[in-house]
Protein backbone atom coordinates (compact mmCIF):
# COMPACT_ATOMS: atom_id res chain seq x y z
CA UNK A 1 0.00 0.00 0.00
CA UNK A 2 0.86 3.62 -0.14
CA UNK A 3 -0.53 6.56 1.68
CA UNK A 4 -0.58 10.38 0.90
CA UNK A 5 -1.76 12.93 3.52
CA UNK A 6 -0.63 13.76 6.92
CA UNK A 7 -0.77 9.91 8.87
CA UNK A 8 -1.97 11.30 12.11
CA UNK A 9 -5.37 12.39 10.59
CA UNK A 10 -8.35 10.49 11.86
CA UNK A 11 -10.14 11.07 8.67
CA UNK A 12 -8.59 8.69 6.23
CA UNK A 13 -10.11 7.46 2.96
CA UNK A 14 -9.24 4.40 1.69
CA UNK A 15 -9.16 3.99 -2.35
CA UNK A 16 -9.55 0.41 -3.24
CA UNK A 17 -8.84 -1.09 -7.14
CA UNK A 18 -10.32 -3.83 -8.82
CA UNK A 19 -9.71 -6.87 -11.38
CA UNK A 20 -7.01 -6.46 -13.27
CA UNK A 21 -5.51 -3.97 -11.90
CA UNK A 22 -3.43 -2.82 -8.41
CA UNK A 23 -2.68 0.45 -6.70
CA UNK A 24 -1.14 1.66 -9.88
CA UNK A 25 -4.75 2.27 -10.65
CA UNK A 26 -4.69 5.73 -8.81
CA UNK A 27 -1.47 7.45 -9.52
CA UNK A 28 -3.55 10.12 -11.58
CA UNK A 29 -6.83 10.21 -9.25
CA UNK A 30 -4.71 10.16 -5.22
CA UNK A 31 -2.66 12.86 -5.21
CA UNK A 32 -5.35 15.17 -7.01
CA UNK A 33 -7.97 14.21 -3.86
CA UNK A 34 -4.82 15.13 -1.46
CA UNK A 35 -4.69 18.42 -3.35
CA UNK A 36 -8.41 18.80 -2.83
CA UNK A 37 -8.07 18.16 1.14
CA UNK A 38 -5.36 18.47 2.55
CA UNK A 39 -6.02 17.20 5.79
CA UNK A 40 -6.85 13.48 4.70
CA UNK A 41 -4.87 10.79 5.24
CA UNK A 42 -5.39 8.22 1.87
CA UNK A 43 -4.69 4.70 2.01
CA UNK A 44 -4.47 2.95 -1.48
CA UNK A 45 -3.62 -0.98 -0.46
CA UNK A 46 -3.32 -3.51 -3.42
CA UNK A 47 -5.37 -6.95 -2.96
CA UNK A 48 -3.36 -9.89 -1.72
CA UNK A 49 -2.31 -11.46 -4.99
CA UNK A 50 -2.44 -8.34 -6.54
CA UNK A 51 0.35 -5.30 -7.66
CA UNK A 52 3.11 -5.28 -4.96
CA UNK A 53 1.01 -7.34 -2.34
CA UNK A 54 2.26 -11.09 -1.36
CA UNK A 55 1.20 -13.91 -2.92
CA UNK A 56 0.76 -16.35 0.29
CA UNK A 57 -1.55 -19.89 -0.67
CA UNK A 58 -4.83 -19.32 -0.73
CA UNK A 59 -8.11 -19.70 -3.07
CA UNK A 60 -8.20 -15.76 -3.94
CA UNK A 61 -12.27 -16.01 -3.36
CA UNK A 62 -14.01 -13.45 -2.24
CA UNK A 63 -14.06 -13.81 1.47
CA UNK A 64 -9.89 -14.80 1.41
CA UNK A 65 -10.50 -10.98 0.00
CA UNK A 66 -12.74 -10.03 2.76
CA UNK A 67 -10.27 -11.20 5.38
CA UNK A 68 -7.32 -9.66 4.69
CA UNK A 69 -8.85 -6.62 3.87
CA UNK A 70 -10.75 -6.47 7.25
CA UNK A 71 -7.30 -7.68 8.86
CA UNK A 72 -5.77 -4.68 6.99
CA UNK A 73 -7.57 -2.34 9.20
CA UNK A 74 -7.04 -3.92 12.13
CA UNK A 75 -3.12 -3.97 11.58
CA UNK A 76 -3.29 -0.25 10.28
CA UNK A 77 -5.64 0.51 13.65
CA UNK A 78 -8.30 2.02 11.55
CA UNK A 79 -11.12 2.59 13.65
CA UNK A 80 -13.43 3.82 11.15
CA UNK A 81 -12.53 4.66 7.34
CA UNK A 82 -14.08 6.55 4.45
CA UNK A 83 -14.04 4.27 1.40
CA UNK A 84 -13.98 4.84 -2.22
CA UNK A 85 -13.59 1.66 -4.57
CA UNK A 86 -13.66 0.33 -8.57
CA UNK A 87 -15.12 -2.97 -9.77
CA UNK A 88 -13.99 -5.50 -7.13
CA UNK A 89 -12.72 -2.73 -4.83
CA UNK A 90 -16.35 -1.17 -4.52
CA UNK A 91 -17.87 -5.31 -4.02
CA UNK A 92 -15.90 -6.13 -1.27
CA UNK A 93 -16.44 -2.33 0.28
CA UNK A 94 -20.02 -2.98 -0.27
CA UNK A 95 -19.89 -6.29 1.62
CA UNK A 96 -17.10 -5.45 4.74
CA UNK A 97 -19.62 -1.98 5.00
CA UNK A 98 -22.32 -4.41 5.52
CA UNK A 99 -20.89 -6.73 7.97
CA UNK A 100 -18.90 -4.15 9.44
CA UNK A 101 -21.24 -0.54 9.36
CA UNK A 102 -19.49 0.86 12.37
CA UNK A 103 -16.28 0.56 10.70
CA UNK A 104 -17.84 2.76 8.13
CA UNK A 105 -18.03 6.69 7.72
CA UNK A 106 -19.29 6.22 4.45
CA UNK A 107 -18.93 4.43 1.22
CA UNK A 108 -18.82 4.94 -2.15
CA UNK A 109 -17.83 3.48 -5.44
CA UNK A 110 -17.90 3.04 -9.29
CA UNK A 111 -18.09 0.22 -12.13
CA UNK A 112 -18.84 -1.98 -9.33
CA UNK A 113 -21.51 -4.70 -9.27
CA UNK A 114 -23.81 -3.43 -6.15
CA UNK A 115 -26.59 -5.96 -7.09
CA UNK A 116 -25.84 -9.40 -8.55
CA UNK A 117 -27.36 -9.74 -12.10
CA UNK A 118 -29.68 -12.68 -11.68
CA UNK A 119 -28.59 -14.16 -15.24
CA UNK A 120 -25.81 -13.73 -17.88
CA UNK A 121 -29.06 -12.28 -20.31
CA UNK A 122 -29.08 -9.47 -17.88
CA UNK A 123 -25.46 -8.32 -18.01
CA UNK A 124 -24.55 -5.55 -20.62
CA UNK A 125 -24.07 -7.19 -24.40
CA UNK A 126 -19.94 -6.01 -23.33
CA UNK A 127 -20.08 -7.70 -20.19
CA UNK A 128 -21.99 -10.95 -21.47
CA UNK A 129 -19.07 -12.42 -23.68
CA UNK A 130 -16.49 -11.73 -21.03
CA UNK A 131 -18.47 -13.36 -18.08
CA UNK A 132 -19.62 -16.13 -20.32
CA UNK A 133 -15.85 -17.10 -21.58
CA UNK A 134 -13.53 -16.22 -18.09
CA UNK A 135 -16.60 -19.36 -16.12
CA UNK A 136 -16.81 -21.58 -19.36
CA UNK A 137 -14.45 -24.58 -18.93
CA UNK A 138 -12.53 -23.35 -22.24
CA UNK A 139 -11.50 -20.01 -20.46
CA UNK A 140 -10.49 -22.05 -17.78
CA UNK A 141 -8.63 -23.69 -19.73
CA UNK A 142 -7.32 -20.60 -20.94
CA UNK A 143 -6.27 -18.68 -17.82
CA UNK A 144 -3.09 -20.58 -17.09
CA UNK A 145 -1.96 -19.62 -20.50
CA UNK A 146 -3.09 -15.95 -21.00
CA UNK A 147 -4.34 -13.29 -18.30
CA UNK A 148 -7.90 -12.46 -20.15
CA UNK A 149 -8.59 -9.84 -17.86
CA UNK A 150 -5.86 -7.53 -18.14
CA UNK A 151 -5.63 -7.97 -22.37
CA UNK A 152 -9.08 -6.76 -22.15
CA UNK A 153 -8.17 -3.77 -20.09
CA UNK A 154 -5.24 -2.97 -22.75
CA UNK A 155 -8.31 -4.08 -25.52
CA UNK A 156 -9.94 -1.25 -24.31
CA UNK A 157 -7.82 1.16 -23.56
CA UNK A 158 -4.90 1.88 -26.45
CA UNK A 159 -2.34 3.84 -24.76
CA UNK A 160 -1.97 0.85 -22.80
CA UNK A 161 -2.17 -2.02 -25.10
CA UNK A 162 1.46 -0.75 -26.44
CA UNK A 163 4.86 -1.37 -24.82
CA UNK A 164 5.73 1.52 -22.64
CA UNK A 165 5.92 2.42 -19.23
CA UNK A 166 2.63 2.54 -18.28
CA UNK A 167 2.14 -1.11 -19.84
CA UNK A 168 4.60 -2.22 -18.48
CA UNK A 169 3.52 -1.60 -14.86
CA UNK A 170 0.44 -2.68 -15.32
CA UNK A 171 1.66 -6.12 -16.37
CA UNK A 172 4.95 -5.98 -13.91
CA UNK A 173 3.31 -7.51 -10.68
CA UNK A 174 1.58 -10.20 -12.76
CA UNK A 175 5.02 -12.40 -14.46
CA UNK A 176 3.40 -16.00 -14.43
CA UNK A 177 -0.28 -17.59 -13.67
CA UNK A 178 1.22 -18.89 -10.47
CA UNK A 179 2.66 -15.37 -9.37
CA UNK A 180 0.47 -12.86 -10.13
CA UNK A 181 -2.91 -13.68 -12.47
CA UNK A 182 -3.67 -16.46 -10.37
CA UNK A 183 -5.46 -13.71 -8.22
CA UNK A 184 -7.17 -11.83 -10.77
CA UNK A 185 -8.83 -14.70 -12.44
CA UNK A 186 -9.85 -16.02 -9.74
CA UNK A 187 -11.49 -13.07 -8.09
CA UNK A 188 -12.61 -11.82 -11.64
CA UNK A 189 -14.63 -15.21 -11.54
CA UNK A 190 -16.46 -14.93 -8.09
CA UNK A 191 -18.88 -12.29 -8.52
CA UNK A 192 -22.11 -13.46 -7.49
CA UNK A 193 -24.68 -14.15 -11.02
CA UNK A 194 -27.46 -15.87 -10.95
CA UNK A 195 -26.95 -16.91 -7.93
CA UNK A 196 -23.93 -18.70 -8.13
CA UNK A 197 -21.70 -19.13 -6.31
CA UNK A 198 -23.96 -20.00 -3.51
CA UNK A 199 -21.91 -19.26 -0.91
CA UNK A 200 -20.81 -15.73 -2.14
CA UNK A 201 -24.52 -14.73 -2.98
CA UNK A 202 -25.60 -15.70 -0.02
CA UNK A 203 -23.07 -13.93 2.09
CA UNK A 204 -23.23 -10.68 0.01
CA UNK A 205 -26.99 -10.03 -0.17
CA UNK A 206 -27.11 -10.74 3.96
CA UNK A 207 -24.72 -7.58 3.66
CA UNK A 208 -26.36 -5.86 0.87
CA UNK A 209 -29.63 -5.73 3.21
CA UNK A 210 -27.94 -4.65 6.22
CA UNK A 211 -26.66 -1.77 4.44
CA UNK A 212 -29.71 -0.85 3.17
CA UNK A 213 -30.75 -0.54 6.92
CA UNK A 214 -27.74 1.49 7.65
CA UNK A 215 -27.46 3.70 5.12
CA UNK A 216 -31.65 4.04 5.54
CA UNK A 217 -30.81 5.78 9.02
CA UNK A 218 -28.10 7.58 8.09
CA UNK A 219 -25.46 6.06 10.20
CA UNK A 220 -23.80 4.74 6.86
CA UNK A 221 -23.85 7.18 4.24
CA UNK A 222 -23.62 5.83 0.23
CA UNK A 223 -23.12 7.57 -2.65
CA UNK A 224 -22.05 6.17 -6.18
CA UNK A 225 -20.33 7.58 -9.89
CA UNK A 226 -22.73 6.63 -12.75
CA UNK A 227 -21.60 6.30 -16.52
CA UNK A 228 -22.58 6.13 -19.93
CA UNK A 229 -22.32 3.34 -21.37
CA UNK A 230 -20.29 1.65 -18.48
CA UNK A 231 -19.78 -1.84 -17.67
CA UNK A 232 -20.50 -2.85 -14.32
CA UNK A 233 -22.93 -0.46 -13.31
CA UNK A 234 -24.67 1.05 -16.49
CA UNK A 235 -27.08 4.24 -16.17
CA UNK A 236 -30.03 1.61 -16.09
CA UNK A 237 -29.62 -0.07 -13.42
CA UNK A 238 -29.04 3.30 -11.28
CA UNK A 239 -33.31 3.07 -10.81
CA UNK A 240 -32.80 -0.38 -8.74
CA UNK A 241 -30.11 0.93 -6.61
CA UNK A 242 -31.75 4.11 -5.79
CA UNK A 243 -35.40 2.08 -5.39
CA UNK A 244 -33.22 -0.09 -2.60
CA UNK A 245 -31.25 2.73 -0.70
CA UNK A 246 -33.48 5.78 -1.46
CA UNK A 247 -30.67 7.67 0.69
CA UNK A 248 -27.73 6.79 -2.06
CA UNK A 249 -26.08 10.08 -3.33
CA UNK A 250 -25.51 9.65 -7.42
CA UNK A 251 -23.38 11.90 -9.50
CA UNK A 252 -23.64 11.46 -13.29
CA UNK A 253 -19.77 11.51 -14.74
CA UNK A 254 -20.95 11.43 -18.55
CA UNK A 255 -19.51 9.48 -20.92
CA UNK A 256 -17.31 6.47 -19.95
CA UNK A 257 -16.44 3.17 -19.72
CA UNK A 258 -15.39 0.87 -17.24
CA UNK A 259 -11.69 1.96 -16.33
CA UNK A 260 -12.64 5.61 -16.05
CA UNK A 261 -9.58 6.38 -13.68
CA UNK A 262 -7.36 5.59 -17.45
CA UNK A 263 -10.12 7.33 -18.92
CA UNK A 264 -10.99 10.32 -16.96
CA UNK A 265 -8.79 10.66 -13.89
CA UNK A 266 -9.80 14.45 -13.41
CA UNK A 267 -13.05 14.34 -13.17
CA UNK A 268 -13.00 11.04 -10.69
CA UNK A 269 -10.89 12.97 -8.55
CA UNK A 270 -12.76 16.21 -8.21
CA UNK A 271 -15.58 14.37 -7.85
CA UNK A 272 -14.65 12.36 -5.43
CA UNK A 273 -12.28 14.91 -3.66
CA UNK A 274 -15.99 16.93 -3.61
CA UNK A 275 -17.51 14.02 -2.17
CA UNK A 276 -15.16 13.91 1.13
CA UNK A 277 -15.83 17.88 1.94
CA UNK A 278 -19.29 17.38 1.85
CA UNK A 279 -18.67 14.76 3.91
CA UNK A 280 -15.94 16.17 6.18
CA UNK A 281 -17.94 19.81 6.62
Amino acid sequence: YYELGPSDSEDVLILLHGVPTWGYYWRNVAPLISEQVPSLRIIVPDLVGFGRSGKPDGDYRMGFQAAYLKSFLDEMNLDKVYWFGHDWGGILGHLLAGENPERFHAFGAYEAMFKPFESYSDLPPVLEGHFRLGRSPEGQALFPEVDLYLLGMFDELPHLSVPGPEHDYYSEPFPTYEKGWIASATLGNDSPLGGEPADNQERYMAAYENLRVEVEAERVKMFIISHNPGWNMPVERIPIFKEDYPKLEVVDNGYAHHFVNEERPRSIARIVGEWMVRLLN
